[in-house]
């Protein structure tokens, strides 16, 4: 409003004044007009944008004992490169080391969780510090589950995603708060942790279930068979196989040489005799 204010008073003065004299104020008038609307239309940096235009001085790291620096602060308190992070036993669970890389206190890249013991208990991706991408798993050092997150872009209040419906194959869009951080956005594979085998597979689409396949309906039919045939060993039925021999008083066992049981002698082999010469020496 000041500015078309601004506009009209100084077309009136145009019209009042000499053409010359009027083109002049005129030429100013818009002008000024043009630089306040610009000055006013200029973008704030925000807090985080004026922190990465700053130089990086680091004030405080650590040194590992191969001579690695880790955990380094800047002289803004932001978290940089290499980290390695101890969770303490709380709420009764067991303490957790986290090892991964920081960029202006945001993790990115991968990250890896292990127990005090060292065991792997998982490997996560992230993005502008939220979880994206492959994601994996672990129990006593054993892969049981691979899955995906996808990060929503927290710049924005909403974050939009095309699904695709799996009976119609049609895309639409899911409008979710990014306040989320990350959703579960893919396949995910559980493992059965005896078998290495495929216990189920779950298809998520921001965060929803669109496919649920369980597979231990199959196992269990293979442990069945299994035990059938377990039942038939001779170390549980107690019972010997077909064609089988046992040493018993009258019956030697079967031997399985071309050379008559009455021979008393065999002639050396020749050639591994000069064989055995030779590595004497």
């Amino acid at each position: 409003m000041k500015c078309v204010s601004l506009q009209n008073e100084m077309l009136h003065y145009f019209n009042k004044a000499g053409t010359t004299k009027g083109i002049t104020v005129l030429s100013f008038s818009l002008f000024f007009i043009y630089s306040f609307n610009s000055f006013g239309q200029k973008k704030k940096l925000t807090t985080n944008q004026i922190i990465k235009e700053q130089p990086i001085k680091i004030i405080s790291y650590e040194v590992l004992e191969n001579g690695d620096t880790i955990n380094k602060v800047d002289q803004n308190a932001m978290k940089h490169g290499k980290w390695l992070l101890y969770s303490k036993n709380e709420y009764n669970e067991q303490p957790l080391f986290e090892f991964g890389v920081y960029d202006y206190s945001k993790r990115v890249g991968k990250w890896m969780v292990y127990d005090k013991q060292g065991s792997i208990l998982a490997e996560e991706n992230y993005k502008q510090g939220l979880k994206d991408g492959e994601a994996k798993y672990f129990e006593n050092g054993n892969l049981y589950c691979v899955g995906n997150y996808l990060a929503l872009r927290s710049k924005y209040e909403y974050d939009t995603i095309m699904v695709e419906n799996p009976i119609t194959n049609l895309t639409r869009p899911v409008v979710v708060k990014a306040s989320i951080g990350s959703v579960r956005h893919g396949m995910w594979t559980f493992y059965n942790l005896q078998t290495k085998k495929v216990d189920r597979v779950v298809e998520y689409q921001v965060d929803e279930i669109i496919y649920d396949k369980d597979y231990t309906e199959n196992q269990a039919l293979d442990s069945a068979a299994t035990a059938e045939k377990l039942k038939t060993m001779p170390h549980i039925s107690n019972k010997l196989p077909v064609n089988s021999w046992k040493i018993d008083k009258d019956k030697k066992p079967n031997k399985y040489t071309e050379f008559p049981d009455n021979m008393q002698y065999v002639k050396p082999n020749v050639r591994r005799e000069k064989n055995n010469k030779k590595d004497n020496k």
